[in-house]
């Protein structure tokens, strides 16, 4: 073969070699495309006075869907009410409130009913580290302890609690071992209504005027240290 031969066919060679390289750098760009991240949807669940889990990490492009176990939650996040405070079957929670998230950050958000009941949203940027949230401040006894002992932690007992419904509105029988503020709330499909009383020791009968309807209720004492009691809960028919 000629020079001039060996020459031309050296070209062809470097000619296919080179196709090769770029059809292989071509697919491995396309492979990179498709194994991109696909969205995720995080669960937050309501407890009684905590979100489980109260913190979560997620990526730009997630969505936090929160569901409630027991009691009476909504979900504020920010400035934005995502759903009306309600029990689990209540059509507050049916379908369950949820956001995407489209920018990094840190997000807190609430229990409107239980101002205590916190949690954090932690939204990555996509390769870039997740930021720090801001601590939320434990509240303080509303009480300072006398001679800078500890603070007494002892909830109060609730107990033989009970509601009938009388003349256009519910009447709430209980007994509390110590001074407490009783917070009850009564919701029914759609409307949700709230009592809140300071009490002595001791039985009591509290009044909440309620529209006509079935309720579900529950309820909590708390003392001046910040000590909850055991939530008491129930159902009551009231008729105008």
């Amino acid at each position: 073969m000629s020079a001039l031969g060996r020459r031309l066919r050296r070209a062809l060679l470097l000619l296919s070699v080179g196709g090769v390289a770029a059809m292989a750098a071509t697919t491995t760009g396309s492979d990179r495309e498709m194994s991109a991240r696909a969205a995720a949807n995080v669960t937050i669940e309501a407890r009684d006075f905590f979100w489980s889990p109260e913190s979560v990490e997620i990526q730009v492009g997630d969505t936090v869907t929160w569901t409630n176990a027991q009691g009476f939650h909504n979900v504020l996040l920010g400035d934005s009410r995502l759903n009306q405070p309600g029990f689990p079957p209540d059509a507050a929670w049916n379908p369950p409130p949820s956001m995407t998230f489209d920018a990094a950050g840190s997000y807190t958000f609430v229990c409107e009913v239980h101002p205590g009941m916190t949690g954090t949203v932690n939204v990555g940027g996509g390769g870039e580290p997740t930021p720090t949230p801001t601590a939320t401040p434990t509240p303080g006894p509303s009480v300072p302890p006398p001679g800078g002992t500890a603070p007494e932690s002892t909830p109060p007992a609730l107990t033989a609690v009970s509601a009938i419904g009388v003349d256009g509105k519910v009447q709430l029988r209980l007994t509390t071992s110590e001074r407490a503020t009783i917070t009850a709330h009564f919701a029914t499909d759609g409307d949700a209504y709230s009592l809140r009383a300071q009490v002595e020791a001791g039985t009591w009968t509290l009044e909440r005027v309620l529209p006509s309807g079935r309720y579900r209720f529950e309820v909590v004492a708390t003392d001046a240290m910040g000590n909850r009691s055991a939530t008491e809960s129930g159902e009551v028919s009231v008729r105008g």
